[in-house]
């Protein structure tokens, strides 16, 4: 039994995802969020015990990951024939970079903005080395936030550690999830809150 490996899977099948977003309104409510990842569950439960075990897991992971490559590929078949050229591979890479230099750029301009506490729009020392008691205190702030939430030790998906994920555990984990990707506490996920955005400090 591998256990990094099913909690690697876990963690990707109770995860929000787009399909999760049931009504299409593009928001996803603590009842989708619970459906979808129900749906999933019980789609990687091949056996219809109840649990989870590592191959059904691995299975998930594998199908998971082939899903991903059909995405990645659909995006850069931009004619959709069924074949990505080099140019459509080079325009994608392109893009992709562009998109990258524009992020770190906004990024950049907002982080100026924030700090830039005199309006020369240049950090001084003073104003870094106040960036860096900021990031001290909120480092701090979460590691107090994780403790009160959670205790000495981070919740586990496998709580009984029998090497099997019941639907008990699972359903467990996915408001706890779910909890942790709602950072304005609304009970809906929106854009900039979920698996890449902002997130309160937890699992």
């Amino acid at each position: 039994m591998h256990r990094a490996l099913l909690l690697l899977a876990a963690s990707t099948l109770i995860a929000a995802t787009p399909a999760a977003d049931l009504d299409g309104n593009g928001e996803v409510t603590r009842a989708e969020f619970m459906a979808a990842g129900e749906a999933r569950f019980t789609a990687a439960d091949t056996d219809f015990d109840g649990f989870l075990d590592s191959d059904e897991m691995k299975a998930l992971r594998e199908t998971e990951r082939a899903e991903r490559t059909r995405k990645h590929f659909s995006k850069l078949d931009a004619n959709g024939d069924g074949a990505v050229t080099e140019e459509e591979m080079l325009a994608a890479q392109e893009a992709r970079l562009e998109s990258h230099s524009d992020r770190r750029e906004e990024h950049r301009a907002k982080f100026i903005e924030r700090f830039d506490t005199n309006d020369d729009a240049v950090l001084s020392d003073d104003e870094r080395t106040a960036i860096r008691q900021r990031m001290k205190e909120r480092h701090a702030d979460r590691k107090g936030e994780r403790k009160r939430r959670f205790g000495k030790k981070r919740p586990r998906l496998d709580a009984d550690g029998d090497g099997l994920i019941s639907r008990a555990e699972y359903d467990a984990m996915g408001e706890k999830l779910f909890e942790r990707m709602d950072a304005n506490d609304d009970g809906v996920l929106t854009k900039g809150e979920g698996r890449h955005g902002k997130r309160k400090p937890g699992l």
